[in-house]
């Protein structure tokens, strides 16, 4: 009797806990020659090549575990284990990264930073001039709550104890820039990099900081001390991207949005960044490619529902391009760009049926003469 894949499943899992392993061994490998991305059966294949000293081979199966569903806890646990057991911290820092913006957090979250030996959202293992982590974590929750007013008084109170954190300063940057005081935020980036002049983090913030101030050659050698320290730093090139963008060279903004999408193959924005860089290069089947594939990691991204409503439109697929326009709105009800693409689609309209009218008047007076 042929077994199901559920069966099939259950019997592997009863084999490989009472230690038949070529009998788990099979039953996985017969699941995945007819479901080769079977979530279950990858990770546990992992578990068994790490179990006989194969840990090299196991990678594969958990990352394919994760690619399948990366929603389970334990699936990123165990990738970011071998990982570290492997010596490859950079690129376990990036499967984290990528675990924070899948929205894994809690338990799971904590226990991804503690194999990591992090204990801040700010990329940087804490030292003894940081604060302990029971004071930090609750200045990053304010900051992720937007409570910065609260976040900049109280991080301001605690360097009077740990005037040496580095963590401390790029927290204090990261507030100066989200209310627009860019020299304090510049000066507290620099500052955080001082303390710790491998701190990747501050780098990367330290560009956006200067990118958004202008000074776009300074921010691009920012990125590159940042990739320099940590090469697997998807939001660094993606970054990187949009800098090299400012300056005009589309070229080198998509090489570093493929840089990031290599790293992170589920980074919506590096998808709608490159599909803005292809859409200025007028390569408006790539851009809307691109547009989509960030609207399919995240459907609510209002951003690139305009945008894919901007190459339609160019493209004179109208009616394609209002429900796209629409979408953004349903999306982001005070998206202004957005109401007005679809004014501008039906101010047209108006104009094309005033035209057809008056054809039809000029047409129906000339049979009449």
């Amino acid at each position: 009797m042929k077994l199901s894949i559920k069966d099939a499943l259950l019997k592997a899992i009863e084999a490989q806990k009472s230690g038949k392993i070529q009998d788990a061994d099979r039953l996985y490998t017969a699941i995945l020659k007819t479901q080769p991305k079977h979530p279950d059966a990858n990770h546990n294949m992992g578990v068994l090549a790490v179990g006989i000293g194969k840990v090299e081979e196991s990678l594969p199966f958990f990352k394919t575990a994760l690619e399948a569903n990366a929603t389970i806890a334990q699936f990123w646990l165990s990738y970011v284990d071998i990982l570290m057991k492997l010596n490859r911290k950079a690129e376990a820092r990036s499967v984290l990264d990528q675990a924070r913006g899948k929205g894994i957090e809690g338990e799971t979250l904590k226990r991804l930073e503690q194999k990591l030996g992090e204990t801040s959202s700010h990329g940087v293992q804490a030292s003894d001039q940081d604060p302990p982590q029971n004071q930090l974590q609750p200045l990053i929750t304010l900051y992720q709550q937007g409570q910065l007013e609260e976040v900049l008084k109280t991080a301001q109170q605690l360097l009077a104890l740990f005037p040496q954190s580095a963590i401390l300063y790029n927290l204090i940057g990261a507030v100066y820039k989200s209310i627009k005081n860019f020299p304090k935020s510049e000066s507290s980036f620099k500052k955080a990099i001082n303390i710790n002049p491998n701190y990747a983090d501050a780098h990367s913030n330290l560009g956006n900081a200067l990118r958004v101030k202008g000074d776009l050659d300074a921010a691009i050698e920012s990125y590159k001390n940042a990739l320099k320290i940590n090469p697997y730093y998807a939001e660094a090139c993606n970054n990187m991207g949009i800098a090299y963008n400012g300056k005009g060279d589309t070229e080198k903004s998509i090489t570093y949005y493929k840089k990031a999408l290599k790293i992170n193959p589920e980074y919506a924005e590096a998808y709608y960044n490159m599909g803005n860089a292809l859409k200025e290069n007028r390569n408006l089947a790539a851009a809307i490619t691109n547009y989509k594939k960030a609207l399919k990691i995240n459907p609510a991204y209002s951003k690139s529902y305009n945008n894919l409503g901007v190459v339609l439109k160019e493209k004179g697929e109208l009616k394609a391009a209002m429900g796209n326009f629409q979408k953004a709105c349903n999306i982001y009800p005070n998206f202004a760009e957005a109401h007005y693409n679809i004014s501008a689609i039906k101010r047209y309209h108006e104009r094309d049926q005033q035209f057809l009218k008056m054809q039809e008047l000029f047409e129906d007076s000339s049979i009449a003469d």
